[in-house]
């Protein structure tokens, strides 16, 4: 539960935003860099971008260094975060290469997100489409994990081969999103920061307590923990079903298996979505010990980004949910 004593100091609030598939794919990058302006306006910390191949689960953004580095053109301080970048899928001298250019057009800018690729069969279309076996996944990631610590510690390649530009101090914004113990301990252990997965946990059987433990027992150096918080705030319970609704209509292929309010109520549930008003929200966010650790919250709104009611969803958050959360007061 979060309190006044918690021992984890808060950073501003930051901004997780699942861009979807269904309108022309320029649309949905624009309107999504209007909300990246419209954040930074209200004193958000970070924007996290999620990132899927192949638009598995109607995502929009396969590919989110271009668009992190144009986010950066729209932005000036905003922090700018992958959230994440599967590393079986990428080879780590491209991935570096990628993720300097990035960082240096974003000003030092850039939170680099990883993973695994999403757990459960949810990136099985990714793997067939890299021709990467899934049966490979933890030693990949293993890998080429290692391999981009090393390439972003040093900037070198090999001792005759140098890493352009260099890579500066962007090793210390490594993140690692993980639902996994072992994981999440070795990250903590190499001095990354954790994002932890809480879906993946949920599915498992597992708590998130447990994971950021884990993290913090083996942590080199200042912890890290960026947890992920799906909100939906209207002006009453039933207000923010109205949005759900409203979302539904516009996103029809995105719920495929809503038809009636009983599976809209389970949908929530099983998404771990607080709905409700601003202070409701806050009442139960204020009873997750999943956040008592965390020194960053990401807070996601789970509508189409041009929902018309998206950015009122935003200013709710700046306004009324993430200052009763965060020792600063947002702008």
């Amino acid at each position: 539960m979060i309190t006044s004593s918690s021992s984890a100091a808060l950073s501003a609030p930051s901004l997780f935003v699942q861009l979807r598939s269904g309108p022309p794919a320029a649309e949905v990058y624009r309107q999504t860099i209007d909300i990246g302006t419209r954040a930074e306006r209200l004193g958000f910390g970070a924007l996290w971008f999620a990132t899927r191949h192949f638009e598995a689960h109607h995502a929009a953004l396969p590919a989110v260094f271009p668009f992190v580095a144009a986010a950066a053109q729209h932005t000036t301080t905003i922090r700018l975060g992958t959230g994440v970048v599967a590393l079986p899928f990428e080879h780590p001298v491209r991935l570096a290469e990628d993720a300097v250019v990035t960082d240096a057009l974003s000003g030092g800018r850039l939170e680099l997100g990883v993973g695994k690729g999403l757990g459960f069969g949810h990136s099985a279309s990714s793997y067939i489409g890299f021709g990467v076996p899934d049966t490979d996944r933890e030693a990949l990631y293993a890998d080429r994990m290692a391999a981009l610590r090393r390439l972003l510690a040093y900037g070198r390649v090999t001792d005759d081969i140098a890493l352009y530009p260099p890579p500066g101090t962007l090793r210390s914004r490594i993140w690692q999103s993980t639902g996994n113990i072992d994981t999440a301990r070795r990250a903590g252990a190499a001095g990354d920061g954790l994002l932890p997965h809480g879906n993946s946990l949920a599915r498992a059987g597992g708590d998130v307590a447990e994971l950021v433990d884990a993290y913090l027992s083996s942590c080199r150096g200042t912890p890290r923990v960026g947890s992920t918080v799906t909100v939906l705030p209207g002006d009453s319970e039933r207000d923010a079903l109205d949005l759900l609704d409203t979302d539904i209509r516009l996103s029809p292929a995105y719920y495929p298996e809503l038809p009636s309010a009983a599976d809209r109520r389970r949908f929530l549930t099983d998404n771990r979505i607080r709905i409700g008003t601003a202070e409701q929200i806050v009442e139960q966010l204020r009873e997750d010990r999943g956040l008592d650790a965390a020194t960053e919250v990401l807070f996601h709104i789970p509508l189409a980004v041009g929902h018309p009611r998206y950015a009122e969803c935003l200013h709710r958050v700046s306004t009324e949910i993430a200052p009763r959360l965060h020792p600063r007061p947002v702008r």
